[in-house]
């Protein structure tokens, strides 16, 4: 079982040979590659000065170069650029934009291409509120699918506090809206759980349909400090083994991600470290 790490789960202050060193020294295979379109590109030697390398700019080998020195597999690549869904000529735009990276994706040898979900502007927004954005985020990301079916590629909409994408219901509509099958949920499980949403129920319901699973977990507690918070794995409130469970009676190629944001730089290593044990025994013992 191969679990991969979320670029900025090491820090936002280290080079990129820096990050990927670390993430590989911690015993990941591989990381969901975050990319900034304002930043550098990656040198010839694969070295960059900031973690999230302009990979537009970037030649695919010098990105290669990075990873191959790194001993680390490219997992998949998150997008970077907003997603418009409030137009129709803005979703033309979004898909545009998406289709730069699935190119790209596909030059480095990644089949699986994330990016974000557009904002609600608030938590909890009811489906039926959102329809009309969910919808057309539907069909940008079902166009970019199809559009790239023939080689593989699977595109996860990253599900998230606070967007048009949240809960149960909101991800039920979006699946159902996309007729394209490589297009799905990168399944944010610590977000699912800041919403108290039974996600586990959609790996029952749409098991083919959730190429990216984002193993992250999510404090309930009363006293948080924010809405949205994000610790080391087995400490907070988000249910894994019947996550667990449900991906093992649902087998498929999926990849799967371990993230903590809420720590402070000094720690972020030995939380990893902790949380990929954590995981790990976890998937081996839940029957």
């Amino acid at each position: 079982m191969k679990f991969s790490a979320v670029t900025h789960a090491v820090g936002h202050a280290l080079s990129l040979e820096e990050t990927l060193a670390t993430i590989k020294g911690i015993g990941f295979d591989g990381v969901l590659f975050l990319t900034n379109r304002n930043s550098e590109p990656v040198r010839p030697d694969g070295t960059c000065p900031k973690p999230f390398p302009d990979v537009l700019r970037s030649e695919p080998e010098h990105v290669l170069k990075a990873f191959r020195n790194a001993g680390l597999e490219i997992s998949a690549l998150h997008y970077s650029g907003k997603l418009d869904v409030e137009s129709d000529e803005g979703a033309d735009e979004s898909v545009a934009g998406l289709k730069e990276y699935a190119d790209y994706a596909l030059a480095l040898g990644c089949r699986y291409l994330t990016h974000a979900v557009p904002s609600a502007g608030r938590s909890r927004v009811p489906t039926e509120e959102k329809a009309p954005q969910i919808r057309r985020f539907a069909g940008i990301m079902n166009r970019v699918a199809d559009a790239y079916a023939d080689r593989g590629l699977k595109v996860g909409c990253d599900i998230h506090h606070r967007a048009v994408v949240e809960g149960l219901d909101d991800c039920r509509l979006l699946v159902d809206s996309m007729p394209c099958k490589n297009a799905g949920l990168l399944m944010n499980i610590g977000h699912l759980t800041t919403a108290e949403a039974y996600g586990w129920l959609l790996v029952d319901e749409y098991p083919e349909r959730i190429p990216v699973v984002g193993w992250k977990d999510h404090s309930l507690a009363t006293d948080r400090p924010r809405p949205m918070w994000s610790i080391e794995l087995g400490t907070g409130h988000s249910p894994f083994e019947l996550y667990v469970r449900r991906f093992k009676q649902h087998p498929a190629e999926r990849v799967h991600l371990v993230n903590a944001e809420n720590v402070v730089d000094a720690e972020r290593v030995a939380v990893l470290t902790r949380s990929l044990a954590y995981i790990r025994r976890l998937w081996e013992t839940v029957a």
